[in-house]
């Protein structure tokens, strides 16, 4: 009898050990008064909250005991009557946080490894912040001022921070592969078009399988299989080669120049025609700058095609199927509507798309560092 009652004490001292595993939170609440409630909210595959645990502040200061971790994500607290929230990422490790009720964003997190590196990494992606914004200040001031070389040399400063932070994203996905952040990284990456789908999904080859299992890795895997193959902006241009006017076959390699704008349009199209007169002031300011344009026209017939050419005086490159909406590049490139344009470097990355106006001139006069009219 007594062997049973030592064992079932034995039964029970498991149980009761597994039931407190876990981890928890333990808050200080500066400025806080007592009985303000603490929300402890979770973000489902639908990316809505939840609310699953809370607790009230006494005498600054709340604990909070949580369940084991059976996937890694991002849980945040709320606080009744306070806008605002607490992002972390939930481990099976005890946190630690100073929150303050008049700036909840100063609020300090210690928690598990985790939760390091997520800091880590959002203290870089502020410092990064930071300093666009201040080059954003000094660019627009010199703007005003028409100090032409201190554009010129704080537009590539800004370049040169927009560059930086994405091979920082990079370097810090393919150094925590074991990690949620890393995820993160990934989806910043690819959401931001700093980096082509094809390169992201390199990287995400690498990270641990469990990871990609969570809310974050199959959202990721979504972005990733919709983006492949996609034209869009921070993705290579497909290369294409089609019949000149002369009837003579040109490559889109052989047409590029430093900058190169992709022109869809067609003869038959009112808005395409109408935007003309500006593409054409674009490229007589900034050809000798290195802006070529290579025009691919959704025309059926030829004739009409070379005649607009002519009356709109577009001195570029052109190609043409003559195939209408059924042309093999405007599929390529997923057009759907004209005029559209790509705007793409000299290694052939696509960095721009369907500017018109200003907007065009804008971001030409931008990447070949003149300042704009």
């Amino acid at each position: 009898m007594k062997k049973i009652i030592l064992l079932a004490v034995a039964v029970l001292a498991i149980a009761c050990e597994k039931e407190e595993k876990g981890y928890s939170i333990s808050g200080e609440a500066k400025g806080f008064e007592d009985g303000v409630t603490v929300y402890v909210n979770s973000i489902n595959q639908s990316n809505r909250p939840t609310i699953i645990d809370s607790t009230t502040i006494q005498k600054e200061a709340f604990k909070l005991s949580l369940p084991v971790v059976e996937s890694n994500d991002f849980n945040y607290l709320t606080f009744k009557n306070i806008s605002g929230n607490i992002l972390y990422l939930a481990e099976n490790n005890p946190i630690k946080m100073v929150v303050y009720k008049d700036s909840l964003r100063s609020s300090i997190i210690n928690g598990g490894s985790e939760n390091k590196l997520f800091f880590s990494y959002l203290k870089k992606m502020n410092s990064f912040a930071k300093q666009q914004q201040e080059l954003n200040k000094q660019y627009q001031a010199a703007l005003q001022l028409n100090e032409t070389d201190k554009t010129a040399k704080l537009n590539a400063d800004r370049n040169q921070i927009k560059e930086s932070e994405k091979e920082f994203r990079k370097e810090f996905a393919e150094k925590n592969p074991n990690s949620l952040v890393a995820v993160m990284a990934l989806t910043d990456l690819i959401n931001l078009r700093a980096l082509p789908a094809k390169k992201v999904k390199e990287i995400y080859a690498t990270v641990e399988d469990s990871l990609k299992t969570t809310r974050l890795g199959k959202n990721l895997t979504q972005i990733i299989s919709s983006s492949i193959g996609k034209i869009d902006i921070g993705s290579e241009a497909e290369d294409f080669s089609a019949p000149t006017p002369d009837g003579k076959m040109l490559s889109l390699k052989e047409a590029m120049g430093k900058i190169t704008i992709i022109d869809f349009w067609a003869s038959w199209c009112k808005p395409c025609r109408m935007e003309n007169p500006n593409v054409v002031r674009v490229y007589n300011k900034y050809h000798e700058k290195g802006l070529n344009i290579i025009g691919v026209s959704l025309d059926k017939n030829k004739d009409k095609w070379i005649q607009a050419i002519d009356k709109d005086d577009l001195q570029w490159s052109h190609v043409s199927n003559l195939k209408f909406w059924q042309d093999p590049i405007a599929k390529a490139y997923g057009v759907r509507s004209i005029p559209a344009t790509f705007i793409i470097d000299e290694k052939g990355n696509v960095i721009a798309k369907n500017l018109r106006g200003a907007a065009l001139e804008s971001r030409i006069s931008e990447l070949l560092e003149e300042k704009p009219l």
